[in-house]
């Protein structure tokens, strides 16, 4: 009986099968439980990111108000949103349970204050980046948000550390939200086990079932199944080195043209997941080439002119800034220059600051410096989108004269440091931002600026009073007036403007900066 070759046959495919079908079950069961894993932990990082401000805005609204009915109405939403996320806590930075889902299903809590015991927890509360606890080792990762979107794994102090395997499980993620709150979300694997059970299953009965046609074929139609399970198999080798444009042509109607096509939806999305991962990196690099540009329009020296000593700087908090600044030489006496701040940061304000170089170099010998903006303001105005504005202050220096004026468009004020009493005061606010408005000649005003030997004057970006060291603790021009009074006595602007910079990042220390910071120093002669 065993000697025939049917019998051969039955059995060498009915083993054939039954290996290949386990196989394959193994590999795809593997792949995706750590796909789903990697899903899971990418889906509650983004989710975190995205709800963790309203649940904040909605427990302020509504629960820190006592309207329990309205907040968990949108909290039940929230979950809806997310199959994974078994729970969610709002915790204070003082350590103190303001709302937590497991004990708060019906009706609001009304105890004495629930606080957080685990110390562990409370620094991963308190940290200004995301953080998860894996499930298996307890070990604590926490998520830093790099400029260019990447995520880097490392610890408490941002020092680098193992990033998470693609199929490590977390028990929860923290989420800052807020300068008050931070947003715990419980994660859960019941929804992936249960589709892991059942892929488990519907493979088995894919192999019994595949099994039971692999006889009956064999007997029947030995060659027409060995031939797709050679294209099965062929498809298998092409895929595994990267052609993923290879498509597997099986066309039996019956199990195998259904595995033949679940690889082409695999080959498919890998390609497309390959595509996405090129494009993001052509961008990421269209982005540091934007950024050499900008950096470009920059003056390559500072001006040397009878009267003034003059320094500048400019710190982006990204790779493309929304701030701007230029010294231009108008004739043999006149030095017109300018700081400038457009609202944000990013690639739209980086367009807007190079539009606002280019109208302030083409018209400033062409007009006075309060013509100069009103030009400019059209422009802006007419060629911008409506949100998009910019803060400028404008000067106009005369070394004939050594007669200084000035044009306000609704920027910082200027620090005046008087040398002869030394004291320290504010120029005069006004104006109003260009691209406001289609019009604003009337809102702006040429002023003077009288400086005597040794006085100093500092124009600015608001980057430097909202430098931030933590969560709850700003620069502010208390700060700065005082840094301007303390270091205008040293020798030359340069010297001067690096006091102040060092200043300000003592003060903010490894705290991400939020915004570009931009400086002009002058020191009269």
């Amino acid at each position: 009986m065993f000697h025939s070759i049917k019998t051969k046959l039955i059995l060498t495919i009915s083993i054939l099968i039954i290996v290949l079908l386990a196989a394959a079950a193994f590999v795809l069961v593997q792949e995706k439980q750590r796909e789903l894993t990697q899903d899971i932990f990418n889906q509650a990082r983004s989710f975190g990111e995205l709800t963790a401000g309203n649940i904040v805005n909605d427990y302020n609204l509504y629960l820190a108000q006592k309207s329990f009915v309205y907040f968990n109405r949108d909290i039940q939403d929230t979950f809806a949103r997310d199959v994974d996320v078994s729970a969610i806590q709002v915790i204070g930075y003082n350590g103190q349970v303001a709302y937590d889902s497991n004990t708060e299903k019906d009706q609001q809590y009304s105890g004495a204050a629930r606080m957080v015991q685990d110390q562990n927890l409370m620094q991963e509360v308190k940290s200004r980046n995301a953080s998860v606890k894996t499930l298996n080792t307890n070990r604590v990762v926490y998520l830093k948000k790099n400029t260019d979107g990447t995520v880097s794994y490392v610890d408490f102090n941002e020092n680098p550390v193992t990033a998470l395997a693609q199929d490590e499980k977390i028990q929860y993620l923290v989420q800052p939200a807020t300068n008050d709150f931070a947003v715990v979300y419980s994660i859960s694997y019941q929804a992936l086990q249960d589709r892991i059970n059942q892929t488990t299953f519907r493979i088995l009965l894919l192999a019994v079932f595949g099994v039971g046609v692999g006889i009956l074929m064999a007997i029947l139609y030995a060659s027409s199944i060995i031939k797709p399970v050679n294209k099965l198999k062929e498809g298998a080798e092409i895929f595994a080195t990267g052609k993923f444009d290879y498509r597997v042509e099986v066309k039996t109607k019956d199990e195998l043209e259904t595995l033949a096509n679940a690889f082409n939806k695999m080959a498919a999305d890998l390609e497309i997941s390959t595509k996405a991962l090129v494009y993001k990196e052509r961008v990421a690099k269209e982005l540091e080439l934007a950024a050499k540009i900008q950096k470009q329009l920059l003056p390559k020296e500072m001006p040397k002119v009878k009267g003034l000593d003059i320094c500048a700087g400019l710190l982006p908090a990204e790779e493309i800034g929304g701030d701007c600044y230029d010294f231009i030489k108008v004739g043999a006496d006149r030095l017109v220059f300018y700081i400038g701040d457009v609202t944000g940061h990013g690639v739209p304000s980086g367009i807007v600051v190079s539009i606002a170089n280019a109208l302030a170099y083409y018209l400033a010998d062409k007009a006075d410096i309060l013509n100069v903006m009103v030009g400019m303001n059209k422009v802006i105005k007419e060629k911008t989108a409506s949100n998009m504005f910019i803060t400028m202050v404008m000067m106009d220096w005369n070394s004939a004269t050594s007669q200084l004026h000035f044009v306000n468009a609704g920027h910082e004020q200027m620090i005046h440091y008087h040398a002869k009493d030394q004291k320290v005061t504010l120029t005069p606010a006004g104006g109003l931002a260009l691209g406001m408005f289609p019009d604003i000649v009337k809102l702006l005003k040429l002023q003077e600026i009288v400086m005597e030997k040794d006085d100093v004057l500092v124009m600015y970006s608001d980057g430097i009073p909202e430098s931030w060291k933590n969560e709850k603790e700003m620069y502010g021009m208390a700060r700065f007036k005082r840094a301007v009074s303390e270091y205008s006595d040293l020798p030359s602007a340069i010297a001067i403007r690096n006091a102040l910079l060092a200043d300000v990042k003592e003060f903010s220390g490894k705290y991400k900066q939020q915004d570009d910071i931009t400086l002009i120093v002058l020191k009269r002669t």
